[in-house]
């Protein structure tokens, strides 16, 4: 049975809240946004059969977790009830569109409806959607109710208070753009699916997902050396795309997987180029995947552009006398798996977050 969390947590900042099928992810930053302190940070890993493919299957056992990494977070001390929260950049849909010129702003609402109807594969009263308008420039992000009210039933339970709710590549942008690239393309390569968000400045002009990543990288090499999965995972993030280790073996096999996301990043590079006249000038890769050994030299070289991980931690300020243990093996190793979460908590210190952009809850009363 969920235990209601302590009902004299202070009034602090919102805390980002990243979930997905395999890991929770949190973040709690302080201070303002132009100097934001890290406050908390943590991470539980999942067991299969809690969340897939975004979806809620276990709400009892992914709330007893949620639950625990807010009271005990690896680094740190969650004080508010406050959250913003993300769904998989999966289950969201994003859609670009034109306005017309001699369009009124109080038919700007039935055009982005009929912009949703026409484009997203659920009934308009299924979903969840929320929009922002710059110039003749329109950006509409929606997500099935069913899922975002799963995950709103389990923040009801434990008496937290969802803010925001937004899509992924936005959180990343937050984080990862440093407000001087032009045109930057932002991969991230997770366990189960690799997704793509193109930023022209600070606006996400693009977002799509594909179903290759981690989990597959491991699966072809399993069934290609006949090892157990397990080994299999190991011997991926050991020896990645280098063409040296095992003979070349690894690199062989994963070179096919890793050659069809490649495709898609130029058909992504080819069609912006068509539709604008520009370039991508960086690509940002994030995600447990996007830390295979070699596999940014491997892009580097096949897609000839700029290839680097990305760094969510470069705007945060962490106060070094107080690292130890967790932190400080996170900040070695692993601060790119927190990428959505630290973006989710950058909104938390706008003066108002809940209107700081998309919000698919703004009308919610949860």
């Amino acid at each position: 049975m969920l235990k209601f969390l302590p009902s004299n947590f202070g009034f602090s900042n919102p805390f980002g809240l990243d979930i997905s099928d395999y890991s929770i992810e949190i973040v709690s930053l302080g201070n303002s946004r132009e100097n934001p302190q890290l406050l908390a940070i943590g991470r539980k890993t999942l067991a299969p059969g809690i969340v897939e493919e975004g979806k809620i299957l276990d709400k009892e056992n992914l709330g007893k977790i949620i639950q625990n990494l807010i009271s005990n977070p690896q680094f740190g001390k969650i004080e508010t009830k406050k959250l913003i929260f993300s769904l998989p950049e999966s289950k969201s849909f994003v859609q670009t569109f034109e306005i017309p010129k001699e369009l009124a702003k109080t038919e700007t609402l039935e055009l982005v409806k009929s912009q949703a109807s026409q484009t997203f594969p659920f009934p308009l009263d299924e979903l969840y959607f929320d929009f922002q308008t710059k110039g003749n420039f329109g950006f509409l992000v929606a997500a099935p109710k069913k899922i975002i009210n799963d995950y709103l039933e389990i923040f009801k339970t434990l008496k937290l208070k969802p803010i925001a709710l937004e899509n992924e590549s936005t959180s990343w942008g937050r984080v990862l753009i440093d407000g001087m690239e032009k045109t930057l393309l932002i991969v991230d390569i997770g366990a189960k699916t690799t997704n793509l968000a193109l930023f022209d400045g600070k606006e996400l002009k693009l977002s799509f997902s594909l179903g290759i990543a981690g989990n597959k990288f491991a699966r072809v090499i399993s069934d290609k050396l006949n090892i157990p999965f397990k080994k299999a995972e190991e011997i991926k993030k050991k020896i990645g795309l280098s063409p040296e280790m095992e003979g070349g073996k690894i690199f062989l096999i994963l070179q096919k997987e890793i050659l069809e996301i490649i495709e898609e990043i130029r058909k992504i590079e080819n069609y912006f180029w068509e539709k604008t006249g520009k370039k991508i000038e960086k690509i940002i890769l994030i995600g447990g995947s996007a830390l295979l050994p070699y596999l940014v030299d491997y892009l580097s070289e096949n897609l000839e552009e700029k290839v680097e991980i990305g760094d969510p931690l470069s705007k945060i300020n962490i106060d070094i006398s107080e690292e130890k243990g967790f932190l400080k093996e996170t900040l070695k190793t692993d601060s790119v798996l927190y990428s959505t979460a630290f973006g989710l908590a950058l909104r938390g210190l706008e003066r108002n977050p809940k209107k700081e952009g998309i919000n698919l809850i703004k009308e919610s009363n949860f």
